[in-house]
């Protein structure tokens, strides 16, 4: 976990004084442009909450030296740079992007100010550019001049969240990109389609050993996201990794190996030892597979309370595809009552000096659930784990292009974050290329607030001149989405339909891109831990930049399928880059000679003549 100090202490210890202009009665607001309407879908607002009710606010200092971060990922992750994959320490990463003092000194001098003892009431992230205060709602609303109310989700839980939008004093304005635990309740959605049906099987025996025996199952509460019904459980890491040119060799060497992955969970998701082990002992193939995770950070209550079925997914497919490589279970506490769990991941993965080369996430929002600037922050925090050579992929979303008053698309994030690994979805079609499909529920589309990354400019200009020469779309369709040089996703696709996992003693048919996320994980996670032991190279770090320039030389082109969208329109699978499979699916064999490729120094000489 990120260690954490006082806020005092670290003010004190860098002796610093004072010296912020004195708080005006002139203020700002910040996020107005957080739809508090949407935000709020299934919650009822209620009465206003009691001046002594606690309520975690959460302070995002601005970051310095933005620009240098960027340039520093570039040099990193573009193949020909002289600094290719010379990724940087995480204290040197924190350093070069530490809130400058000024904005120290005046956020503090402001919460004093209110009240607030940053001794009794604060503190701050190892980088200081999170404060974590646990303030009362009289604080918090003397603070940013706001009316806290009580809100109850249709499930029971309820949450403090302001009414309207909050406001800092001028001269605190441009030290803060947002204050998190204030607007936010919208859960993040996981990116997969569970199943209450009668294709649910009970496992017989005791969890983790017995022979699999089919029973009728009686119906559970569906997780978070839950939607249709998949006609059966087909897919498993064996079927997976034959789809993708993995052989039975093509494993790890176990804890000894050098590549490691990680899932990342929140909202209470948790997964069972007794399920991964039967998981791993029923679909696992021909070989013997390790069965359990290397580290679990963060709490893990499967035993307790149940597994979540976005957990067993998670980690069921990307150990058994990414097999026996060393796995860790990173989940965060919390379901958005008083925090944000998303951004204490976040601030956690930062200043672990040990991480993952791998991470694979499934939850997403729509983008205009989301204010701007939070949605930029969370971006940079991507950034400084790319600089630092880890693959962060992430699930591009079930709901298509996604629609809106039915004249517009929807983009997600996470996925429209220039500086993650977008993983789209596809499905078996005999007929398509490496049999493959896109599959409806597969999101993808263009961003309505990042701009479009140079890695990524050529071949979606391609794809944007050739729909509009051939008509694909029907001309008002162009008007619904943002195609004016903006982020394009999904980068990768993989599988996304009808896996069959293990939950509470339970077979589940399910789909998503959610299946999609870990499993292209587990075939980088695989294809890193080879370029690190057999050619003493780095990780490969953020992914984009290479797949993009070696697109045709790697992945498989997925060209049939279409996504949902506004009625019949919606985006389809075409040759080269496509707003649903994105540039195609992994082939392991391909994407190893091009590592070999990029890692001889003869191609670097060449690079730089």
């Amino acid at each position: 976990m990120a260690m954490m100090a006082t806020f005092w202490q670290i003010v004190a210890l860098a002796g610093l004084v004072v010296t912020c202009v004195s708080c005006s009665k002139s203020r700002v607001f910040l996020e107005t442009d957080q739809q508090l309407a949407r935000d709020r879908h299934h919650w009822a607002e209620g009465a206003v909450a009691r001046p002594d009710a606690r309520m975690p606010l959460m302070f995002a200092l601005k970051h310095r030296n933005v620009k240098r971060l960027q340039k520093a990922l570039h040099d990193v992750s573009v193949p020909g740079s002289a600094q290719y994959r010379h990724h940087l320490p995480t204290g040197h990463v924190r350093e070069m992007v530490r809130p400058s003092l000024r904005s120290l000194r005046c956020v503090r001098k402001w919460l004093r100010a209110n009240n607030v003892s940053v001794r009794r009431h604060c503190n701050s992230s190892l980088g200081l550019e999170f404060i974590h205060c646990d303030l009362s709602v009289a604080q918090a609303s003397a603070l940013l001049q706001i009316t806290v109310r009580e809100y109850r989700h249709s499930h029971g839980h309820t949450a403090l969240r302001a009414d309207g939008h909050y406001s800092v004093p001028h001269e605190v304005a441009p030290h803060l990109d947002f204050v998190g635990g204030v607007h936010r309740l919208k859960h993040h959605g996981s990116s997969y389609t569970d199943t209450q049906s009668d294709n649910i099987s009970r496992l017989g025996g005791q969890p983790g050993g017995g022979p699999a025996v089919e029973e009728e199952a009686a119906e559970e509460e569906a997780a978070d996201g839950a939607t249709t019904v998949t006609s059966s459980g087909n897919e498993s890491p064996s079927s997976l990794r034959a789809l993708y040119g993995m052989t039975p060799t093509d494993v790890g060497q176990g804890t000894s190996s050098k590549g490691v992955q990680a899932v990342i969970q929140f909202l209470e998701q948790y997964y069972r030892q007794g399920d991964l082990t039967q998981f791993m002992e029923t679909n696992g193939g021909s070989f013997k597979h390790m069965t359990e995770p290397v580290k679990v950070l963060g709490p893990n209550l499967g035993s307790e309370k149940g597994a979540g079925l976005e957990a067993s997914l998670d980690i069921q497919y990307i150990m058994g595809v990414g097999a026996n490589l060393p796995t860790w279970f990173w989940s965060t506490a919390g379901r958005h009552e008083n925090q944000e769990p998303f951004l204490l991941w976040l601030e956690d993965v930062a200043h672990s000096d040990v991480v993952p080369h791998v991470i694979s996430i499934s939850y997403s929002d729509q983008e205009d659930t989301l204010s701007r600037a939070y949605m930029v922050r969370v971006d940079q925090e991507f950034q400084k784990l790319g600089v630092r050579g880890v693959s962060v992929l992430a699930a591009s979303g079930d709901d298509g292009a996604g629609c809106w008053d039915g004249t517009r698309f929807r983009p997600r994030f996470p996925a429209s974050s220039p500086h993650v690994t977008v993983v789209g979805g596809t499905k078996r079609d005999r007929s398509g290329i490496n049999g493959e499909a896109a599959v409806e529920l597969s999101s993808g589309g263009f961003s309505n607030v990042f701009p479009r990354a140079p890695y990524q400019e050529l071949l979606v200009g391609y794809y944007l001149a050739d729909i509009k020469a051939a008509g694909d779309l029907p001309a008002q369709a162009l008007a619904y989405f943002n195609s004016t040089d903006t982020r394009a996703y999904p980068d990768v696709a993989a599988m996304a339909e009808n896996y069959q996992i293990i939950n509470n003693g339970y077979k589940y048919p399910v789909s998503g891109t959610s299946c999609a996320a870990p499993t292209f994980a587990g075939v980088i996670s695989l294809l890193n831990n080879r370029v690190m032991t057999e050619l003493s190279q780095p990780p490969l770090g953020f992914l984009n930049p290479l797949l993009y320039k070696y697109n045709f030389q790697a992945l498989h082109d997925i060209q049939g399928g279409c996504a949902r969208g506004c009625g019949p329109v919606g985006f389809c699978a075409r040759s080269g880059w496509d707003p649903t499979t994105g540039l195609g699916t992994p082939s392991y064999d391909w994407l190893w000679e091009v590592s070999k490729e990029i890692a001889d120094p003869r191609n670097h000489d060449a690079w730089h003549s």
